[in-house]
This record gives C-alpha cells, structure tokens and sequence, in this order.
C-alpha cells in the first residue's frame, strides 16, 4: 500500500506542473461501498483530465462488502477471517477521464488495503486442515503466549466509470455523481504473528483469497463528489 500511495504522490505531481496552470480541482469523496476520501482532479488537454485520490474504508461500507460475500454464499470461515480486515482500511485510486459537456467517462485503478488483528488460530487450523504447531517459532518468541493472527489482504483493481458534473451558483463549486464497476486484477495476503513462521501457510491462503477475489471481486460503486476548482473558471 505503501508503493500505491508513493505512486499517487508522484503521478499528482506531475499533473499539476502541467494542470495547475490550466484548470485543477480538489475534491471531497463519498462513495459506495468503499471510501469516503480526497482527491485531486487536473486537466491535461481540451478534453482529458487525470487525478487521483485517497480515502479511508470503515463503516457502513465495510459492512456492505461484508453482507455481500455472506449474500453470494461464501465459506462462513472465510468470511470470520477476513472480515475484521474489512472494518478499516486505505484506498488509493489513480484515474484518467475523458471530458464531454458535462458528462465523462474514464478508467481507473485501485489499491486496497485492510488488515485484521483478531483471528483465532483455531478458525485457521480448521479452514486449512493445519495445526499452528507446524509452523516453526520466530526468534526470541519461546516465552511468548500464543495470539490471534492478524490478516493483512490487499486488492488491486481496475475499472471503467461515468459521471455527471452539476455546477452550483458559486461557479467554483461543483457536484459530480459517478457510477462505476471494477474487477479485481490481483491481491496479496497473508498472515502475521508476533510468535510463528506461516510463510508456507501464507502460499497457500494467498492462493485461496486471489482466486476468491478475482472470481468474486467486481465492485459496483455510486459516488458523490464536492469539488472545489483552484482556478476561477472562465465565463
């Protein structure tokens, strides 16, 4: 997540050197069933603009993605293991847009990040058939009592999306609604323990998530957006 976040910085840079001096904007996100986040929006020709955003993943919409995996049937045991991760979490997004009057479509990558402190190992002995006795004692961790495991899972995806921009009086400010669907294109998961080793088991419960994932992962979402435009606009 670390990478995404450098990543947005970088790109945000480079497209308000040429932006900036053109037309930009600030923005305050609300959006289901992901992230409420800011952003920032510039534009790179007549028609183009291309921005970015970082938002937090708490509740209700962690709770949706969440009643969504149970409605479509998912292993009762998966769901318990991954779903503290989803209560709170980060959300990068990078995205390019093609402008039209008053509408625009464009393209859009996300990063996903959750993590989970409260994971009973008995949950994970039962899922994988395993016991956490196999798995050897990280340095200095004899003494230490057995904890809950904690998950930490990261989704990438991509996607397409519409939106419609509605001036206000202020002809600074702006509402732009959007619609969008994504797919999931990757993910990494493991589990961490301040007492064990689960390299091998996190192979296999890596494996587990990024075949849920990309078979289950497309994410439809609604956004409502504040925007703020740096630049006066023209009249």
């Amino acid at each position: 997540m670390k990478s995404a976040v450098r990543l947005l910085a970088f790109l945000l840079i480079g497209f308000s050197q040429g932006a900036f001096a053109q037309r930009s904007s600030l923005k305050v996100i609300a959006e289901v069933p992901l992230n409420f986040g800011i952003g920032y929006e510039g534009q790179i020709s007549k028609h183009f603009s291309a921005g970015g955003s970082v938002g937090v993943l708490t509740s209700p919409n962690s709770d949706l993605i969440i009643t969504y995996l149970k409605f479509i049937g998912t292993d009762e045991e998966l769901v318990l293991m991954i779903e503290d991760a989803f209560q709170l979490g980060i959300v990068g997004e990078l995205n390019v847009n093609y402008n039209f009057k008053r509408n625009y479509v464009g393209i859009f990558a996300q990063a996903i990040g959750a993590q989970a402190g409260d994971v009973s190992s008995e949950l994970v002995e039962d899922y994988f058939g395993t016991s956490i006795e196999d798995y050897p004692l990280l340095n200095g961790a004899t003494n230490l009592s057995e904890k809950n495991l904690t998950v930490r899972t990261r989704l990438y995806q991509a996607g397409m999306l519409y939106g419609r921009r509605f001036p206000l009086k202020n002809k600074r400010l702006e509402i732009d609604v959007e619609l969008g669907l994504s797919a999931n294109i990757g993910s990494t998961s493991k589990f961490y323990s301040e007492n064990r080793d689960y390299s091998e088991l996190n192979e296999r419960f890596d494996v587990v998530l990024d075949d849920f994932y990309k078979a289950y992962a497309f994410i439809p979402s609604l956004g409502v957006t504040f925007v703020y435009k740096l630049h006066k606009p023209e009249n």
